[in-house]
């Protein structure tokens, strides 16, 4: 069969979390080797199903006593979703090289799987049940209430909800955009729940925090930020969701970066909706005026796959004794969940791919153009 696509290995994708840290490790240490690079790694308290170390990888490419302007690529905020994210970092890490040598006042920051244990054991969310994408919240004060969802919440913990195979019934009344609007916010009340934002700021969070303390990140001019992600949208395809509100410096800077591609959630043209404690929003309290914050999802099947696979994933989850060392990874529910947030398809593979080079092409030239 004729094959007119360019050079693009699939290799860069892993099976499982092991196989994805070792291929960014080697790679990221290969450019270490050649200049003023650094690589920190803070390991996460407990280990991955065959016994592995889990941890948060960080590469700091380039000299930070230099780099005014900053790309931070992240990966696995929402673990199982990782695995498009290692493998468009491992991808791009070759090529970084010849960037940062024609461009002296570059920085690069990788953070390789910010949400290891959710990597590694294939769940949505971290060891304590909390999605990272709702946990940037000031838990100091009230906390968002989710009405909608609060409604909703007996139902979806219904256990025999996990043996039935046609869920549409849950919708059916609001209908499908509504219903997962609400169910998809961000709620901080049921831990058995979907998208439970937590009481505390969690493990990566907190290591997050401590990334973003780096002389790289708090000395740069201009600062851009792709958070990879897998889930939502047409198949195969990479929508930049741009989540900073419009007619500030930061959407403009997103505009300019990234013009029509780029995808606003609060002017509502966005696969994404409004939501709670978003990673986001860290991020634009670090930047300020100094940079932009955009999301980059790949989309894999229909929004009524998404919920389905979520609360059956949340149901399995509920039912083990002690659901952070009895999960089993080869669960059918389990592998469901991988199968949805990773189609483990060439053409799927090569659209990330090129998608991913293509986005991080317009930041980095957008970058060295500021």
């Amino acid at each position: 069969m004729p094959d007119l696509l360019p050079d693009l290995n699939v290799n860069s994708f892993s099976a499982n979390y092991s196989v994805a840290r070792k291929q960014f490790l080697t790679a990221a240490n290969l450019l270490c080797s050649k200049g003023q690079n650094e690589i920190q790694t803070f390991a996460h308290q407990l280990r991955g199903p065959g016994g592995e170390e889990l941890a948060c990888d960080v590469a700091f490419l380039g000299d930070p006593a230099s780099a005014d302007r900053v790309l931070v690529l992240m990966s696995a905020t929402h673990g199982v979703e990782g695995f498009a994210g290692s493998a468009i970092q491992v991808n791009c890490l070759p090529l970084l090289s010849d960037v940062l040598k024609k461009n002296k006042g570059l920085g690069i920051v990788l953070i390789h799987a910010l949400n290891p244990w959710g990597f590694a054991w294939l769940r949505r969310y971290d060891h304590e049940c909390i999605d990272l994408n709702r946990n940037f919240v000031d838990f100091s004060k009230v906390l968002p209430e989710d009405k909608e969802y609060e409604k909703s919440h007996p139902l979806l913990t219904n256990t025999n909800l996990l043996d039935q195979t046609d869920l549409s019934f849950l919708w059916k009344q609001d209908g499908l955009d509504a219903f997962a609007e609400a169910a998809t916010r961000g709620q901080y009340a049921h831990i058995d729940g979907c998208f439970y934002g937590g009481s505390a700021a969690s493990w990566s969070r907190q290591v997050l925090e401590k990334i973003t303390q780096h002389s790289m990140i708090q000395n740069a001019k201009h600062i851009a930020v792709i958070d990879l992600h897998t889930g939502l949208g047409p198949y195969g395809y990479g929508e930049l969701i741009n989540d900073h509100q419009p007619a500030t410096a930061s959407f403009r800077l997103v505009e300019k970066f990234y013009g029509a591609n780029a995808k606003s959630v609060l002017l509502g043209d966005s696969c994404s909706t409004v939501k709670e404690g978003l990673i986001d929003y860290h991020w634009h309290s670090i930047m300020g005026d100094r940079g932009c914050f955009v999301t980059l999802e790949f989309g894999t099947y229909s929004l009524e796959q998404l919920l389905t696979t979520l609360i059956k994933e949340q149901l399995y989850h509920n039912s083990l004794v002690d659901p952070v060392s009895s999960r089993d990874i080869n669960n059918v529910t389990v592998q469901a969940l991988k199968d949805f947030f990773y189609p483990v398809k060439k053409s799927w593979q090569q659209q990330v791919l090129f998608r991913g080079r293509q986005v991080v092409s317009m930041a980095l030239e957008g970058l060295c153009n500021e």
